[in-house]
């Protein structure tokens, strides 16, 4: 299905960064074929193309570094009793467990794939068309809406993505430097999540110590990183991930990161989870520039280089494994796009301040998956259903005819949320019920879709199962809305540290 998308084009790319009444040519392939002015001829083919004066900016969508897509049902832990001292600390708390463990387990037993439809529509309603993240299931899915980093090949056979959410020691990470060095792969692995000085500090020496800083190299979070480390990894052309929210809220400290760039280090941005995050990237740009504002006038970003935090950057970070595939608008990448509503006449500062209303049309892959009605209609989306975003009708397609995992409509994902929470008990045995029925083996493309943890547990659990039934009085909470509320920036002002409670002035 041809596309043409018309408005400010804000490609991210150095040539020419912006096109005023510009047009992005989408092919069949889902490839973008050109980019150039409205008026000039289409390319041959796009005579019939759907055609879309959006009347707003168009930019490269939004690529989300880091993730924990199965947990983002679930609201902010207000409970954190910050600031913790590193990524070992606040599992331990007392009700970790109640508030983050079970509710996840149940939900990833008794309704998988509502879990993930509504982590995916939450991130496509911030902009976000590639996400980093994925759980571990019990058997291979292929039925995402959003592009998924961990398992991307762009139809080309090989592992080209390697994660690492609990950091890997010994032989594992002499593995992966064997394939940094081969070149063609990225690795992602948590490293240093905690305040400087601290134990976790011993991540970064174990990379540096196996021969993974390299220029595969993606580091999540890297809070405890001196500037010898950023050296390190700038000198080898490696990545970090930036997650500020999540980090301000546990900790009350966050990345260095004047210190990364003064080291040449690509510094990317995500949203982390939604237990100690923002509800998308668009609210984490946020943070990032409330954090920026912060920094002495020299060092800070630019409202450019604020935006390539979450396309060009990440784009060329993995463009080490796949090319350049995704974050800027060019011809030969993938029509991965976003369209927002112009309401500002600096594009960059447009899509800064951009809350989830702004967000018109969301293209991945070429194929319409979110928008308004208008714009969905344009683009030929004809079975993409209603839904409610701020009080205002949009347009989502979460339905994959045809396809496994992704059978269930929009209002029938958000039914099966709250019939596991209307009784958690009834639905944890009722998945329990099916794992035993099935009998076989896990990893059964045939057996029952279930989503197995990627982030610390409490006791009792092992990764896939438990020797204990959950609490018999659990409550598991409200879904976490799809956009930024009243109520977040409510429990931000009370608990969180300053900085924080300043997000809310984005969201009038």
């Amino acid at each position: 299905m041809a596309l043409i998308l018309e408005g400010t084009v804000v490609t991210m790319h150095h040539t020419h960064p912006v096109w005023h009444d510009g047009a992005v040519y989408v092919g069949d392939d889902g490839l973008i074929e050109a980019v150039g002015a409205a008026s000039d001829p289409p390319p041959s083919g796009f005579e019939h193309a759907h055609r879309i004066d959006t009347g707003g900016v168009i930019y490269p969508g939004l690529i989300d570094l880091h993730s924990h897509i199965g947990y983002n049902t679930l609201p902010l832990w207000t409970a954190a009793s910050a600031p913790f001292k590193h990524h070992d600390s606040w599992p331990g708390k007392d009700d970790y467990d109640t508030a983050v463990t079970w509710p996840y387990r149940i939900f990833s037993v008794a309704a998988p794939e509502a879990v993930l439809k509504y982590a995916e529509v939450k991130a496509m309603i911030g902009g976000t068309t590639a996400i980093q993240g994925k759980p571990r299931t019990s058997r291979p899915i292929d039925a995402w809406l959003v592009r998924v980093i961990d398992d991307e090949q762009f139809g080309q056979p090989g592992d080209f993505v390697h994660v690492a959410t609990i950091p890997k020691v010994g032989d594992a990470l002499d593995r992966e430097a064997t394939r940094l060095r081969a070149g063609h792969t990225v690795y992602i692995p948590h490293v240093g999540e905690g305040l400087p000085g601290t134990v976790v500090h011993r991540e970064v020496d174990d990379l540096d110590g196996h021969g993974c800083i390299q220029a595969g190299l993606i580091g999540i979070h890297a809070t405890a990183f001196t500037a010898a480390d950023f050296a390190k990894v700038g000198t080898a052309g490696g990545a970090i991930v930036w997650s500020p929210f999540s980090n301000l809220w546990l900790y009350h400290a966050t990345t260095d990161i004047a210190a990364a760039r003064q080291h040449g280090v690509r510094v990317c941005l995500g949203s982390d989870w939604s237990p100690s995050g923002t509800k998308h990237l668009l609210g984490e740009l946020k943070v990032a520039d409330l954090c920026n504002k912060q920094l002495p006038r020299p060092q800070r970003l630019s409202g450019r280089e604020l935006c390539e935090l979450v396309t060009a950057n990440p784009g060329d970070a993995l463009a080490v494994a796949w090319g350049a595939r995704i974050g800027r608008i060019v011809p030969g990448a993938s029509a991965d796009v976003v369209v927002v509503k112009q309401r500002r006449a600096d594009h960059y500062q447009n899509l800064i301040r951009a809350t989830e209303l702004d967000v018109q049309l969301v293209v991945i892959g070429g194929r319409p998956h979110y928008g308004t009605a208008a714009m969905m209609t344009a683009a030929g989306a004809a079975d993409a259903e209603p839904i409610i975003v701020r009080g205002e009708q949009r347009r989502v397609r979460v339905r994959l005819a045809g396809t496994k995992d992704a059978e269930m409509t929009w209002s029938e994902t958000l039914a099966a949320l709250e019939h596991v929470r209307d009784d958690p008990t009834a639905a944890w045995q009722d998945g329990q019920d099916a794992l035993a029925a099935w009998g076989g083996a896990l990893d059964d493309p045939d057996a029952p879709l279930v989503l197995l943890p990627d982030m610390p547990e409490g006791p009792g659990i092992d990764a896939f199962g438990v020797v204990s039934d959950p609490p018999a009085d659990l409550v598991i909470p409200p879904l976490d809305p799809l956009w930024h509320d009243q109520a977040f920036f409510a429990a931000v002002a009370n608990e969180a540290p300053p900085t924080l409670p300043g997000l809310a002035t984005y969201y009038p």
